[in-house]
Parts: structure tokens; C-alpha cells; sequence
């Protein structure tokens, strides 16, 4: 994804599907907040819309701030872009003019029954390509807005920006590759070419296809390093798909309202358990050993906020840990961890996560038994940490055998909850209840905190990582609230 970098400038190439930056509080992040937690601050220089590919700059002082934004606004600026229609432009080389707006526009070839242009904005205003290549009768595939043929992505990728230096003032040109589905606009390679430039050897586990917002309405396909499990929530499985997808296995899992399998090799050889790496962490990974494989990977982006920090000398505790992935992340950023989870196997299974990245688990505590009763022998004891991590399954029975359920329940058990924070730490709640909207899951935090006297100095929303791409009109499931107490 990165095609340069220095003290002043970050050059990225932006995957299609991907906002620039956060469009609302509780909305999915942008490429500008997924960066900046990897490579610190940035400023955003220029926008490109959430569907289109290629290169984009972000400033890393205030000399390529300044320097640039006065670049832009004078049009200084040279921008290059790729777009395909399905419609021939009538003209080879000729400018779309609107008012305030000015777009150059060179028909480059036939691209098979395609045909691949190249357009060069003179100015610089919201959807300019979009709007001139609609009015001149050549729509861009894909863009619905704008009357283009339906297809997997928007065609229209930034290829090329060429701009002075903000420090050397020498030119400098930076061009993103051409995506492979402007070579087979399938949804396929669409939903790789996104994965490509987000992941690599540090993180091999990921979403591949996301439902039907990569195309596949009834389908979801996770790759764990290169294994790929596909869970159908339909009984018309379309083994042919197998073919087009890279994978050393497949998986395969019927999961409807009526029917759920247990996952079956169906390619490759089975394996018990092996390993991914997720942000340079290792750890294991079983199918058939419960309702997951070991990995919540929609968790992924808030373990690496644990990740990032400095937590030497410091404390955290991790209910529902399930393999204990929370525990881990924060234990390689030097925490001293305690986990609890009903199963005494899956504590064990998280034991070895530790041993995985060379972490001695005899450092680190492992409850077995009810969160709930845990939670008040704990309080009951007088024992805090610095961050208490609270992720609850969507279904869960307590001890007493009543019913957990988010919606009803979540205030309550933020309450026990914030009991065990100690003074200026961290609360960290998640939920998978769909129904439970993000501001109301922000007012029950805000409430826990009341209820112990305790006063929120600042919330800090988290939701799906990019690869857990939402289809048009679709909200995110997972919410999950940094909760920052005095």
C-alpha cells in the first residue's frame, strides 16, 4: 500500500471501498485514522471518493502541509486518472467544461468490449470525473450515481500525481498500479485486489469476501493464512468459485436459519491447528473445535490499539477471553494480564497463543469459571487494573441460568464492570447485537460510570476493520467503545 514515505510526505495506494477519512463518530474509520495509528499523525491533503482506487498524499509536517495545500489550491498539482465505460467516448482527446469545473479527457484503447480512458482534471471539485464523463455520454462503469452500468467496483483509480517536493522542490511523480480488475472486472478480483494492498505477512488473516458488499450475497470466506473457510448461508453452494480463489485448503461451512454443518475440509488437507499472524503477532488456529476458530478477527484493529502502547508496569483484565488475544496484544506491549473465560480449554488454548510469541504464560493470571461471579469475588477482594476489556458473546447463559441479553443487560454488567478499573483507567466494552444502536451502547458506558461514581473523560468508538466491508444500507454489528475514566 505504501509507495513512499519520508519525514513529510506518506504516499499511499488507497484500495477501492475505503473512505478517506471517518464520515461520522460511530461510522467505520477511514484510511486517514487506519494510517495514522501505524504511522503517526497526518494531515489530509485531498480526498478520494470511498470507491475509488490510487494514489493519495498525506502530510507528516507542517512544511508539507503548508507547501502542499497551497499546491492544490493554485492547481499545481498534476493528477492522472484510469476509467473504464462501457461506452466509447465519442471524441479521442477533448475538455469537459461545467461551471466552475474543467476535466481533460484522452480515449486510451479498447479494453476487450470496454474502453479504458484516461482523464485529467483541470480543477479539483467533488465527483468532477464522474459528473463530466456522465454528461459526455460515457459513464463510468459501475458508478450507480451517475447512470454507470452496475459492476463489482467503481472503474475509476487515480494512477498517477506528480507535485514539487514541499522541502527539495524537486517534481516527484508516485503511481498506483493498475488493479487487476481493470483486467477482469469480476467481484472476485475486486475483493482481492482490496485485501492485497491492506494485508501481508505481518497480518495473513482476513475477510476475503464480505457478503454481499463484495458480491456474494449469501457467502463469507475468511482466509487464515492461506485457508480459507467459506460459510454459506445457503444450501446452493457454488463449488466452481473454489477454483477462482487462491488457498493451500477450503473449509466449508452451511450456516442458515434451518441448518448449521460443522466445517468440512472439501480441498487440501485438514490441519488440527496452525498458525497466522495478525500485526506481527502469532497465533493458533483450529476449525471444528467450537463456534469459532479461535480468532474474532473483527477485533482486530482494537488489539492493536493495546498493541501500540507503552504498558510496562501496568495492569489489565480480560473477561470472556476466549483464547485470550486481548491478553496476549497487551502482554507483548508489557502488561502483566488476567484473563477469565467459562472454558478451561479455551484458557488453555490461549496459553499457548502466549507460548507462540515467546510469552511466558506463569507471568500472567487464567480464571476458569462465570464472568459474572468472577466479577463480584474480584470486587469483593478489592482488586483493580488498568484497562478491563468486556466482550460478551451475543448469547450467553449466566451461572444462575438467566440469559444475557445486550440490549437489557450490557448497563449492568459495565457497572460490575467499571468497579474493577482503577483510577484513570480504561474500560473497553464490545457488542455484537445488531439491534442495539451505537449511541445508545455509548449512553449505557456513560451510565456504568454514573452508577460508580465515576465520570467518562472521553469515549473512543471502534467497528469493523476494512476488510469487513458492509454492503450499501448496511449497519455494522460490532461496536465497541474505549471508555476513558477519571
Amino acid at each position: 500500500m505504501i509507495l513512499f514515505a519520508d519525514e513529510h510526505l506518506l504516499v499511499v495506494n488507497k484500495p477501492a471501498g475505503v473512505n478517506t477519512h471517518r464520515p461520522d463518530h460511530f461510522a467505520p474509520e477511514g484510511l486517514h485514522e487506519w494510517l495514522s495509528r501505524r504511522h503517526g499523525e497526518l494531515s489530509v491533503l485531498h480526498r478520494l471518493d470511498k470507491e475509488t482506487s490510487g494514489v493519495i498524499l498525506f502530510g507528516r509536517s507542517r512544511q508539507a502541509n503548508q507547501s502542499l495545500a497551497q499546491q492544490f489550491l493554485t492547481h499545481k498539482v498534476r493528477k492522472e486518472y484510469l476509467l473504464l465505460s462501457d461506452r466509447r467516448p465519442s471524441r479521442q482527446r477533448f475538455i469537459a467544461k461545467s461551471p466552475n469545473m474543467r476535466t481533460e479527457f484522452d480515449f486510451v484503447a479498447d479494453h476487450g468490449k470496454l474502453f479504458l480512458v484516461r482523464a485529467q482534471p483541470i480543477t479539483g471539485k467533488t465527483h468532477q470525473i464522474r459528473r463530466h464523463a456522465a454528461e459526455n455520454h460515457f459513464p463510468i462503469l459501475g458508478d450507480s450515481e451517475y447512470e454507470g452500468t452496475p459492476a463489482p467496483r467503481m472503474m475509476l483509480h487515480a494512477h498517477r500525481l506528480t507535485f514539487a517536493h514541499p522541502v527539495t522542490g524537486a517534481t516527484v511523480t508516485f503511481t498506483a498500479p493498475v488493479p487487476s480488475a481493470f483486467e477482469e472486472p469480476t467481484a472476485i478480483h475486486a475483493a482481492r485486489d482490496m485485501r492485497d494492498l491492506l494485508f501481508g505477512e505481518e497480518t495473513t488473516a482476513y475477510r476475503l469476501i464480505s457478503g454481499a458488499a463484495d458480491g456474494y450475497r449469501d457467502l463469507i470466506v475468511d482466509s487464515y493464512g492461506g485457508r480459507l473457510f467459506a460459510q454459506w448461508q445457503t444450501e446452493a453452494v457454488d463449488a466452481a468459485l473454489y477454483d477462482k480463489l487462491p488457498a493451500t485448503a477450503i473449509y466449508e461451512q452451511i450456516s442458515t436459519k434451518q441448518r448449521r454443518t460443522a466445517p468440512q475440509c472439501v480441498r487440501g488437507v485438514a490441519e488440527e491447528r496452525f498458525a497466522v499472524r495478525e500485526n506481527g503477532l502469532t497465533f493458533l488456529i483450529g476449525f471444528g473445535e467450537g463456534l469459532s476458530t479461535g480468532l474474532f478477527m473483527d477485533q482486530r484493529e482494537n488489539r492493536l490499539h493495546l498493541l501500540n502502547m507503552d504498558l510496562r508496569g501496568r495492569t489489565l483484565l480480560n473477561t470472556f477471553s476466549y483464547t485470550c488475544a486481548f491478553s496476549v496484544a497487551a502482554a507483548r506491549a508489557g502488561a502483566r494480564t488476567t484473563s477469565v473465560d467459562l472454558s478451561k480449554k479455551y484458557l488453555e488454548w490461549g496459553k499457548e497463543n502466549f507460548r507462540a510469541n515467546n510469552l511466558d504464560p506463569a507471568g500472567h493470571e487464567f480464571f476458569a469459571g462465570d464472568v459474572f461471579e468472577w466479577f463480584k469475588l474480584l470486587a469483593k477482594r478489592g482488586r483493580q487494573w488498568d484497562f478491563v476489556i468486556v466482550d460478551p458473546p451475543t448469547f450467553s447463559t449466566t451461572k444462575a441460568g438467566r440469559a444475557f441479553q445486550a440490549e437489557r443487560d450490557y448497563a449492568e454488567l459495565a457497572t460490575q464492570a467499571v468497579a474493577l478499573v482503577a483510577k484513570g483507567g480504561t474500560l473497553f466494552c464490545s457488542t455484537n447485537q445488531r439491534t442495539l444502536a451505537p449511541g445508545k451502547f455509548a449512553a449505557m458506558m456513560e451510565q456504568a460510570a454514573q452508577n460508580c461514581g465515576r465520570n467518562v473523560r472521553a469515549i473512543i468508538p471502534q467497528t469493523l476493520p476494512f476488510d469487513f466491508r458492509l454492503a450499501e444500507g448496511e449497519q455494522a454489528y460490532l461496536k465497541t467503545l474505549w471508555a476513558e475514566l477519571d
